[in-house]
Parts: C-alpha cells; sequence; structure tokens
C-alpha cells in the first residue's frame, strides 16, 4: 500500500515506522518547501530499535496520490495541512484524522465552528474518504529525531457514520499486521468522545497550572475536574454518546499514569499552539446547541484561553 503521512511528529512517525517496517511505501508530507530527506527514522520500543524508510518531502505534488493519508498534526494546524495535502488524495484514498478532541465532522453535516470556522477543513477533505480514529498511546519525538513508545493501547478505528464496513476492516487488520493493535469501532462518535471525556479537563487544568496529572490528583482541584467531567457526560448524553462510568472510576485510570505530562502541558512548555478549540471549544458549542449548561468548562475554557492570549498560544 502507499501510505501518506502529514505530521511525522511522535503519533505520525510511530504510524509510518510501523507501516513502512511491515513493508509498506510511506511517504510523509513535511512543512513548507522542505528538502527530500533519506535518512531512516528510528523508532524506539522497550528495548528495541529499528530503522524505518520513509520518504520525506515538502513536496505533495511529488509524493503523488496515496492509498492511505494518515493526518497526525494538532488541531490548529489541520486546515492548513489538508490544503496542503490536496495532491494526495485520489478518489479512493482513506483519509484517516489522528487527531486530539472533537473532530471536524462529528455534528455529521453541521460544520463546528469551534474547530472549523471557514470550512477549510471540510472542504479539503472529502467526507465520504474519511475514516474515524482515536490513538490511545503515550509516544515522543525526541530531539535526536527518534520517536519513543511509551506506552501504547493501539488505535481504534470506524466509520463516521457508524456501522461496519469492508474498507475499516481491511485497514485496522492492515495496521494489525504492522504491529499497532488496532480494533474496529461500532460507534466511533462514541469512543472520541469517552477519551475527550478523560483528557478535557487535565488537559487545560495541567496548562494553567504546568502540573502533572499526579500533583493536580492530589490537589484541592478534584471537585473541579470532577463537575466538568459531569457536565461533559451530560453533553455526551445529549449527542449520542452516553458514559457509562462514574468521574471517579475515571480518575482512578488516570491515577494509574503517574506523573504523566498531559499533550497541552508540553505544549504550553514549548511554546506550541494549543488544541482549546478542539478539547474544550467544540464541546461548548456542542453543548449550546443542545441546550446543556456547563458552566464550569466555561469558566475552564475562558481562563485557558486568557492564559494562551497573553502567550502567543492561539
Amino acid at each position: 500500500m502507499r501510505i501518506g503521512i502529514v505530521g511525522l511528529g511522535a503519533i505520525g512517525g510511530w504510524a509510518g515506522a510501523r507501516l513502512a517496517l511491515g513493508g509498506h511505501a510511506v511517504s510523509a508530507l513535511m512543512r513548507g518547501g522542505s528538502a527530500a530527506d533519506l535518512s531512516p527514522l528510528r523508532l524506539i520500543e522497550g528495548e528495541r530499535e529499528e530503522a524505518a524508510a520513509i520518504r520525506r518531502s515538502g513536496d505533495a505534488d511529488a509524493l503523488g496520490v496515496q492509498d492511505v493519508l494518515l493526518i497526525a498534526v494538532k488541531a490548529p494546524a489541520l486546515a492548513e495541512a489538508a490544503e496542503r495535502a490536496g495532491p494526495m488524495i485520489g478518489p479512493k484514498t482513506l483519509i484517516v484524522p489522528m487527531l486530539n478532541g472533537v473532530p471536524w465532522w462529528f455534528a455529521g453535516g453541521e460544520r463546528i465552528l469551534s474547530v472549523d470556522p471557514d470550512g477549510r477543513i471540510a472542504a479539503a477533505l472529502p467526507m465520504e474518504q474519511v475514516v474515524g480514529c482515536v490513538v490511545h498511546a503515550a509516544v515522543e519525538r525526541r530531539g535526536d529525531g527518534a520517536v519513543v513508545v511509551r506506552q501504547s493501547n493501539g488505535i481504534r478505528l470506524g466509520e463516521p457514520g457508524g456501522g461496519a464496513s469492508a474498507r475499516v476492516e481491511a485497514l485496522a487488520a492492515m495496521v494489525a499486521a504492522a504491529g499497532i493493535a488496532a480494533s474496529v469501532e461500532a460507534d466511533i462518535r462514541r469512543t472520541i468522545w469517552y477519551k475527550l471525556w478523560g483528557n478535557m479537563t487535565f488537559n487545560p487544568v495541567s496548562a494553567l497550572t504546568l502540573a502533572t496529572t499526579d500533583r493536580i490528583l492530589g490537589s484541592e482541584l478534584v471537585p473541579f475536574v470532577l463537575a466538568c467531567m459531569g457536565e461533559a457526560a451530560a453533553i455526551g448524553a445529549a449527542v449520542g454518546c452516553p458514559i457509562a462510568e462514574s468521574g471517579e472510576q475515571r480518575l482512578a485510570v488516570t491515577a494509574r499514569l503517574g506523573a504523566f505530562r498531559t499533550s497541552m502541558l508540553q505544549d504550553v512548555e514549548a511554546g506550541r499552539a494549543i488544541e482549546l478549540e478542539a478539547l474544550v471549544g467544540a464541546p461548548r458549542e456542542l453543548a449550546r446547541r443542545a441546550g446543556v449548561a456547563c458552566p464550569n468548562i466555561d469558566a475552564l475554557y475562558a481562563l485557558t484561553r486568557l492564559m494562551a492570549e497573553g502567550r502567543g498560544l492561539v
């Protein structure tokens, strides 16, 4: 298979390297007019280190149409990345966004203004070719360029509209054969919301406090975190994504991660744009549409937005 990657960072590098090592022809679209880079990508997982051959170029036309296009950029960069990747998308290309938070297609035919305000993403990525995806992995891109897998529970794939399909089954089988655990979800929207429910509070709280999750769990912020999670669960129920667990049960899962640095905390520390709209703004927008009050989430959004504006992170 011809596999294209947009966003050869931690997650994109991990998926691309695994697929390349599995025998597929993997190409990565680099930023701007980056010259072709022929050096192998180092993948470190446990005690094993491997070198993956990935064709890299800043010219999407040169890379050409792909069978599968994995998009692994941060949410604020998605519109530009999707437009740049246009020459890599043919009429049969499967498009797999490996994103955090609420994707642009989540509300069906109704645009989510928080994540796609001017419709650029929807215009660049044909909806009928999109496969929903949720990533459960802790991966980092080291300063020396190596991709290090700290923990992996694989990925979940599914049709955006729900139900089974041969194309998603085949895609999951291909990913699994390359060494990444992959499952097919009957309702990928619920899977997306469940992951969001667990991280939409800890991400901004960690960004505001510069604290790892263990410190947050040991602080007086726990009641506030649970209040936000309760509101998020209510929003989920209103949009067809109910959650069966309690907030306390989910916090117990987070506690097992120890001194975990959320992705938003890492972005703040590195001076990168944060994924505030995909993680918090979009749920607020869906709450307004469904008539669900979420005052705690509103407060968390306002605090984080003000901090990010002051640091130039939005």
